[in-house]
């Protein structure tokens, strides 16, 4: 492996980096996966969390669009594999949407270069827009791929292993479960105003929003009861809100390793985008 380093060394030194980092990631992940107790969690909560924030930091940092390009295209491999592809596209659809927007602002209004497509384009404000549109939909690709493949509970304690304040926590936590509750709720009652000749095609703007209201105003006032319910249910059986329902066992060595590998390897690409 060595006889690499004769011809080019910066990219026998990136080959041979890589090349070891990808045997220890390899040894790592087929003990996990052989270890009785962790099937299906071959990588601990807490590294991912850590791998999450230090990589998306890295990516805010980076200068080349195709560093986090690729990222997005790796995390869209990751999707299809585990078969959550619809449900991550799904997902993805805002944070594209924001991103192009961005792109067009930048276009707009920033730079000096006009470029004449009909209307007046930016040269520096596209290849600035650009970027930050690889920047976010690689952050918004990492961030949606961990939160599908991680049970919420799992998160939830992890952050507060971290020393998250638990009272974020709680109300992140209940907000998530509700707004679930809450669009679920709006499709019924929704369903049930259809049923009884509601949202007609015949309808005019006026009764249109007139029908818009009261759903709305119906899901804001089940939002109260049914809130204050949940609260009375939650302390009946025992909930406080500075208590952990789940002990985190310490990270072993291998995990320990698993997160050094893992930071190594960012700041390494980190390091690659700023020396091109």
């Amino acid at each position: 492996m060595l006889e690499w380093l004769t011809t080019d060394p910066l990219n026998g030194i990136i080959i041979t980096i890589t090349f070891f980092i990808s045997v220890i990631i390899g040894r790592y992940l087929r003990k996990k996966r052989a270890a009785p107790g962790n099937k299906g969690k071959l990588v601990d909560p807490r590294i991912k969390i850590l791998f999450l924030f230090i990589l998306i930091i890295s990516i805010t940092l980076m200068e080349h669009w195709y560093f986090p390009t690729g990222i997005t295209v790796i995390c869209t491999l990751f999707a299809l594999k585990s078969k959550i592809f619809q449900n991550f596209s799904r997902k993805m659809i805002f944070p594209v949407i924001l991103a192009f927007f961005i792109v067009a602002i930048q276009g707009l209004t920033y730079g000096t270069n006009k470029i004449n497509y009909g209307i007046p384009l930016y040269a520096e404000g596209l290849d600035s827009g650009f970027l930050i549109f690889a920047r976010m939909i690689a952050a918004a690709s990492l961030a949606i791929l961990l939160l599908s493949n991680t049970p919420e509970n799992e998160i939830t304690e992890t952050m507060r292993w971290y020393r998250v304040p638990g009272t974020m926590l709680d109300i992140s936590s209940l907000m998530s479960r509700y707004i679930k509750a809450f669009s679920t709720e709006a499709k019924k009652m929704k369903w049930a105003q259809e049923s009884r000749c509601g949202f007609s095609k015949r309808s005019g703007f006026n009764d249109k929003m007139h029908d818009v209201a009261s759903i709305t105003g119906a899901l804001i006032t089940r939002a109260l009861v049914r809130a204050e319910l949940v609260y009375r249910a939650m302390l009946s059986r025992g909930w406080k809100h500075d208590q952990s329902f789940a002990g985190h066992q310490p990270l072993n060595h291998n995990d320990l390793l698993m997160g050094f590998v893992f930071a190594s390897g960012i700041m390494i690409l980190l390091g690659i985008d700023r020396m091109l």
